[in-house]
């Protein structure tokens, strides 16, 4: 009988083993565990199970489905005040704070709570396989996550929807599903706390090997890290608004100047150089807060880059081609390839807004239509004048008539027209 009996219970922990076979990944003292149950596992879709714990020392922690903020599926976790952990799912939105998200179907499970100085939120999420802005396949090798969290004050709030500052520490990851995948438990981190280290339970996987993110110390205030969120929105809205005059005001009224008689052909070169100077500036400041963010590779800040390239030598570009057209009187090769990179360039520049609002998310909609209408306007105005402009060159060059270059819409700097 006693054989009989060792028999059996080891082979209720070689069970209650694979129920709990979990992932842990650790960023300094925070924390995550996953679980993929078997059927998961099997079918790619279904309940899956995850644990975030850290220090209460920590304003919030949050942990995301996805590479980048923007798209993500994320959970944040905080004290309540009461004891108890609240669970906020939020939605990703780009360069502003997660909104709540109500499509999310998560609980908290036993075991989660505030206890010996941790957080602990232990959660079963059924529908975290896609959500709104991406998915995700649990059959897969691995998949993409990313973290974040505040070190100061407790938020001690109930409300899923509660406003969290700015993280002081983040970073994405790949999680190896393979050490996660496995089991039936309803509740894997309770039922594997419930076992000793001598009853088999298999052991939690190490730590990730491919991480990148921003560590800051843990001394940083939830104050200081309002100031931070702060100073990135007063950021992102300078680059926005600089980007915005540079495309829809300045260069296509540069443009328009070389067309109107009596104009001198240095009005449109000031208003070019005063263009070009304005987006110097709004590049800056949206790369510095791309690489802050992680984000570079977006195609809103490559587009930037590109740009920025092209437009630094369009002033050389124009001096070279305005010599070339007071000798040949004509457009060389020199003028064809000044002449329409400016004009792709601009109409490119407008289109990256709308691409940049995207990318930020959190924009409102009545900001999202005045864009759209003006840079729709703006669009139209400008192709307007590229058609006219190409009417009149091709009317002097039957008539033969012969130009100081103003007249054929070349300048000293950059020419849209």
């Amino acid at each position: 009988m006693r054989v009989g009996g060792v028999v059996t219970t080891l082979a209720a922990l070689a069970a209650s083993a694979q129920a709990q076979r979990l992932s842990k990944q650790c960023f300094s003292n925070v924390c995550y565990q996953l679980n993929i149950p078997a059927e998961t596992a099997s079918s790619g879709s279904g309940d899956i199970f995850f644990q975030i714990s850290g220090p209460t020392s920590y304003s919030w922690i949050g942990l995301g489905q996805g590479s980048q903020m923007a798209g993500s599926n994320i959970f944040v976790i905080y004290a309540d005040g009461q004891g108890n952990v609240t669970l906020s799912p939020r939605h990703g939105v780009g360069h502003f704070e997660p909104e709540h998200d109500r499509s999310a179907n998560v609980t908290l499970l036993e075991g989660s709570g505030v206890s010996n100085g941790r957080m602990v939120a232990n959660v079963l999420c059924t529908n975290c396989g896609q959500w709104q802005g991406g998915s995700t396949d649990f059959t897969a090798s691995s998949g993409d996550w990313i973290r974040a969290s505040l070190s100061g004050s407790a938020l001690n709030s109930a409300s899923a929807t509660e406003k969290i500052s700015q993280h002081s520490d983040y970073g994405s990851f790949s999680w190896d599903y393979s050490s996660a995948q496995g089991g039936s438990s309803s509740n894997p981190f309770v039922a594997r706390q419930g076992t000793s280290g001598s009853t088999g339970v298999a052991p939690v996987s190490p730590a990730p090997t491919s991480s990148s993110g921003n560590s800051n110390s843990g001394g940083d205030s939830a104050s200081s890290s309002t100031s931070a969120a702060s100073k990135s929105d007063m950021i992102i809205t300078a680059h926005g608004a600089l980007a915005a005059i540079t495309f829809l005001v300045l260069f296509p009224l540069g443009a328009a100047l070389v067309r109107i008689p009596g104009v001198s052909v240095w009005a449109h070169a000031g208003v070019q150089i005063l263009a070009y100077c304005c987006f110097i500036a709004a590049a800056g400041l949206g790369i510095w807060f791309a690489q802050s963010d992680n984000s570079l590779t977006e195609a809103h800040p490559t587009i930037g880059m590109v740009l920025l390239g092209v437009l630094f030598f369009q002033p050389l570009g124009g001096m070279l081609h305005h010599r070339a057209y007071k000798v040949e009187q004509s457009r060389t090769a020199v003028s064809y390839l000044h002449v329409w990179l400016g004009r792709l360039a601009v109409l490119l520049g407008i289109i990256n807004g709308g691409l940049g609002i995207q990318l930020a998310g959190n924009v409102s909609r009545g900001y999202k239509i005045a864009y759209s209408v003006v840079a729709g306007v703006v669009g139209a105005l400008f192709l307007g004048i590229i058609v006219y402009g190409e009417i009149q060159a091709k009317r002097r060059l039957v008539t033969g008539r012969r130009g100081d270059g103003k007249e054929e819409g070349e300048s000293i700097m950059m020419n849209a027209t």
